[in-house]
């Protein structure tokens, strides 16, 4: 998979753990996200004793919950696979990293663990398309990173870098959607966009300014539960339009060039203007400012071209509101 050459938006419906800890649940996601069009699905995968401090026993005792088995993740990739999507997770920890390797067709790095380089080299090893989230990065560090990562001679077409603030909901104020153009000149990399708003404007404005990758929180309802990330989560009806409005603006953004479109070829006739004549003009005239005119439609000479005919004297008769020919100065 050469991130270089995606020729659309790659959308990632990001289940995560919406399933709280439910295999039927993460089932019922993979079939739904199916229906809105995404191309891959991303969940989590991690043991909670080498993710969480027992010591946090709210965080431990909930993501303990929330936690499906190796057994389950497997079922669950060749579910995903059958349905024709990627299957993606993230590794939270370096076991479930080589767990993954056999059943992943992409790589996630979390924002928390864009600094845990062991965790990187680990799943860079595995030479498998590999996105991560600069979340809690600045630009040093993102530098920084890249470094590492070219370090260890990973194939940057198979890395991209998505633009993300790990806040849960991150306000519009603060979504600043200007760094995924700012990393794309700055680094020759694939840049994507994990969003954590609400809503699935930033999503569409994140296409508009070169994110080819898109990753957002899929969940059955919204009020599924108080589990937080379901709030920034797009239910199925709503994943179902982004995905229809990523590939409209697909469409409608079109490649960085500047050419005449057919559309627009098609009216050129009627839009464009040519020089007329005003009144009728006698054949050995010469030509003068108040004898033209610029008007539609198009013919032969165009409105620069008014050099061209002036204090010119005209061969033959011209009839008024004709336009002006070569063939009346030969």
């Amino acid at each position: 998979m050469n991130l270089n050459k995606l020729r659309k938006t790659f959308i990632i419906a990001e289940i995560g753990n919406n399933h709280e800890g439910s295999f039927d649940i993460a089932c019922k996601l993979i079939r739904e996200a199916k229906k809105t069009g995404v191309d891959a699905v991303k969940f989590q995968t991690f043991k909670t004793e080498d993710f969480i401090s027992p010591h946090e026993k709210k965080r431990f005792k909930k993501l303990k919950k929330f936690e499906l088995s190796y057994e389950d993740f497997k079922k669950l990739s060749v579910i995903t696979k059958k349905n024709n999507l990627k299957f993606i997770s993230t590794p939270l920890d370096i076991k479930s990293a080589f767990f993954l390797n056999n059943i992943v067709d992409c790589f996630k790095i979390a924002s928390g663990d864009n600094n845990y380089y062991d965790l990187i080299k680990t799943v860079l090893n595995f030479n498998k398309p590999t996105f991560i989230s600069t979340g809690l990065l600045d630009f040093i560090e993102v530098k920084n990173l890249l470094k590492f990562i070219k370090k260890k001679g990973f194939n940057f077409s198979k890395l991209s870098l998505f633009h993300c603030v790990s806040d849960y909901p991150v306000s519009f104020e603060e979504a600043n959607l200007l760094s995924i153009k700012f990393l794309k000149e700055k680094f020759p990399i694939t840049i994507g966009y994990s969003d954590h708003t609400i809503g699935k404007e930033a999503s569409l404005l994140a296409v508009s300014l070169g994110a080819k990758i898109i990753e957002k929180h899929f969940t059955l309802s919204n009020n599924f539960s108080k589990f937080r990330d379901h709030k920034i989560s797009l239910n199925p009806k709503d994943m179902e339009q982004l995905v229809s409005s990523i590939r409209k603006a697909e469409l409608m953004l079109g490649n960085e060039s500047k050419k005449i479109q057919l559309g627009e070829s098609k009216n050129l006739h009627l839009i464009r203007r040519s020089i007329y004549a005003v009144g009728n003009i006698h054949k050995n005239t010469i030509i003068k400012n108040n004898m033209i005119k610029i008007l539609r439609p198009v013919s032969f000479y165009q409105p620069n071209d008014i050099k061209k005919i002036l204090n010119k004297r005209i061969k033959r008769r011209i009839e008024s509101y004709r336009a002006f020919l070569p063939k009346y100065f030969k």
